[in-house]
């Protein structure tokens, strides 16, 4: 027998990813006049999004850049 008004566990794990997603990108929209780093999310969101993908180096490189102070306090490209 179906469940009805279940979601599926694919469904869930969309919901998900969706979620961490959504975090990323409102860090996006925010970092050229905030510093977005810390307390937002983000770290959550990169760290679920990095254990569901292949490759991990792109998480490397975007926490390395997160981390990096540059010459004038917060570099922002790393921001960007």
């Amino acid at each position: 027998m179906a469940r009805q008004n279940h979601p599926t566990p694919e469904e869930l794990e969309r919901s998900r990813i969706d979620r961490a997603l959504a975090a990323l990108e409102n860090a996006l929209r925010r970092c050229r006049e905030e510093d977005v780093r810390y307390g937002t999310g983000i770290s959550a969101a990169v760290s679920f999004l990095e254990l569901r993908a292949d490759e991990k180096w792109p998480f490397e490189q975007f926490r390395k850049a997160l981390e990096d102070p540059g010459m004038e306090g917060t570099k922002p490209e790393g921001r960007w």
